[in-house]
């Protein structure tokens, strides 16, 4: 018998053993295996935004969504850009993401021109979908800054063909203001018929675990970011891991409650993806957490 050791020896996977088999699902069929599993419960709560979505309305909201974007041009494999605070259009475009097969490149909503230029060119990014602001910063102006382009656009969304942006062709906005160049995302939703949501349903039998579907990047506090892709089978597994330490119990009604942005790779995991495997309430109080707002305290501690 060949040893581990041996370089002829190339196994496919190689891995610890454990009392628990690595998961062959996608984010999809997670998915869909939460919206059958956990039903009508609760799902994600947006306070200040008085939203409510249970698991079957999310698997709903994003499959219209997804099938928003394949109607729109976007293919499986291509990259989608989220960008913006926590909110309850994040979390759906997130998982619109992953029932379409696309790539969700997820953008800190920190980001200035740029380091927004830098991370969408170095991707290939397609399309973004883009929140109006990001505490005082209007991210629309910053795009208008990085796309000249969408002052000379019609009003409503048509096709870029940016001088700085040679992959990126379609800029979402969520937000129920038309922005010049820009399409709504609510309108993107509402697009989706019978046609395009077949599709997105036979998508998932052709993703596979091990296709790319994140793209998560480094601080950049050393240097420009550095974007790491992660795939199904990385983030579904790891998923199943962190869900066996933190030992959420499915008998009671488990809520996690959210203050970083979902754009980071530990809150992406624990909040959002690993909602669909236990059953938690994914709740965000805010969409930026502020200590003196949220707390009541100034630097001091003082209350």
């Amino acid at each position: 018998m060949r040893s581990v050791s041996d370089r002829r020896y190339k196994p496919s996977y190689w891995h610890t053993p454990g009392k628990t088999p690595l998961s062959p699902l996608t984010i999809g069929q997670l998915i869909d295996q939460a919206a059958e599993k956990w039903g009508e419960k609760e799902a994600f709560v947006s306070l200040y935004q008085d939203q409510r979505f249970t698991f079957r309305e999310i698997k709903e909201k994003a499959d219209c969504l997804a099938a928003g974007l394949l109607k729109l041009g976007l293919s499986p494999g291509d990259r989608l850009a989220i960008w913006g605070p926590n909110s309850s259009e994040w979390y759906i475009a997130r998982f619109a993401a992953a029932r379409g097969g696309f790539i969700a490149v997820h953008l800190d909503p920190a980001y200035q021109p740029p380091q927004l230029l830098y991370t969408l060119n170095e991707v290939e990014v397609k399309a973004i979908i883009s929140s109006e602001f990001y505490k005082n910063n209007s991210c629309y102006e910053i795009l208008r800054t990085v796309i000249p382009e969408l002052d000379s656009c019609p009003e409503s969304g048509v096709k870029l063909q940016g001088a700085k942006f040679p992959t990126l062709e379609t800029v979402i906005l969520m937000s129920d203001k038309q922005y010049r160049g820009a399409y709504r995302l609510d309108d993107i939703m509402a697009s989706a018929d019978s046609e395009h949501l077949e599709k997105i349903y036979e998508i998932q039998s052709v993703i596979q675990p091990d296709d790319g579907c994140a793209i998560h990047f480094s601080s950049g506090t050393t240097g420009v970011p550095k974007g790491v892709l992660l795939s199904h089978h990385n983030i579904v597994n790891v998923v199943i891991i962190l869900d066996e330490r933190i030992d959420i119990d499915r008998t009671k009604e488990d809520k996690s409650v959210v203050a970083t942005q979902f754009c980071h790779l530990s809150v992406s995991l624990t909040a959002i993806i690993m909602g669909l495997h236990n059953g938690a309430t994914c709740i965000i109080p805010t969409p930026v957490f502020d200590y003196k707002e949220n707390t009541g305290s100034d630097h001091t501690g003082k209350m």
